[in-house]
């Protein structure tokens, strides 16, 4: 069965090569609010040479991390499994001889690969040579950040199943998707750095599963974190996924007892 589900991700793969276009117009708005968000980066650091422990350079690093890792683990839009369960083509989706869960997951799978290779490093490298960025330079952070961001994309993944699964029961249940969207980017890290949170609110953020979407990953390839702190927030990853896996697992096995198509 293993091998159905890497079929179903190379699938999805290459599924989205055919949208060139859009790719170009994502990775454009992407690079266009990087530079947005670099300048407020900048005037922030005019005021004060440090902020939240951190140098100008540390935020526009993590500004273009967070940047290039948005379709990767946080998508804006994930519509085609709510669609499948409003216009009941889910009933197919279920009738198919393989675990529904895993092949959504594997499907989405694909697609986070494509928005690596496609989004994520075009965006970071234009970053760094608009801003001389760098990279890290020890094998240490890209083996922390390789690590943070496989669970991350998990983790990514488990939450969109989660508020998707709204469709079963309110038929315009991107509204839902909306709010769910919107809180796991503010909380991941998008709108604002973590790290300029006030310390009482970091604490708690930090302990929700949004804090390993980009927020980790972008502070290990940062170099921040390292020896027992890393792999304390990695366990903490595979804990949330975990989680969200046995809710999203549970939650489903009550909505698809009793499937009803339009038709009837």
């Amino acid at each position: 069965m293993l091998p159905f589900y890497f079929e179903v991700a190379r699938t999805a793969f290459r599924r989205q090569i055919v949208y060139r276009w859009t790719n170009f117009a994502g990775l454009v708005t992407n690079i266009f609010f990087g530079i947005l968000f670099s300048s407020v980066i900048i005037a922030l650091y005019h005021a004060r040479p440090l902020a939240g422990g951190y140098d100008v350079k540390d935020g526009l690093r993590y500004t273009w991390i967070v940047q290039s890792l948005l379709m990767v683990v946080a998508p804006f839009v994930w519509d085609d499994l709510l669609m499948t369960i409003r216009t009941g083509e889910v009933a197919s989706d279920l009738s198919k001889p393989c675990d529904w869960y895993w092949y959504w997951y594997s499907r989405k799978c694909g697609q986070s690969l494509y928005y690596i290779c496609y989004r994520a490093i075009p965006i970071y490298l234009i970053g760094a040579l608009i801003y001389h960025l760098g990279l890290p330079v020890t094998w240490e952070p890209w083996l922390a950040f390789g690590v943070t961001l496989t669970f991350g994309i998990m983790l990514g993944i488990a939450y969109c199943l989660l508020y998707s699964l709204a469709a079963f029961w309110i038929v315009e249940a991107r509204a839902v998707a909306l709010w769910a969207i919107v809180i796991s980017l503010y909380f991941a890290g998008s709108y604002i750095p973590l790290y300029l949170m006030p310390h009482w609110l970091y604490a708690i953020v930090v302990w929700l599963p949004f804090h390993g979407f980009m927020n980790l990953p972008a502070l290990a390839f940062m170099g921040k974190l390292s020896g027992g702190a890393l792999w304390f927030e990695v366990a903490r990853q595979i804990g949330w996924f975990a989680v969200l896996t046995l809710l999203v697992r549970a939650i489903s096995a009550v909505a698809t007892r009793r499937v009803i198509t339009q038709g009837g």
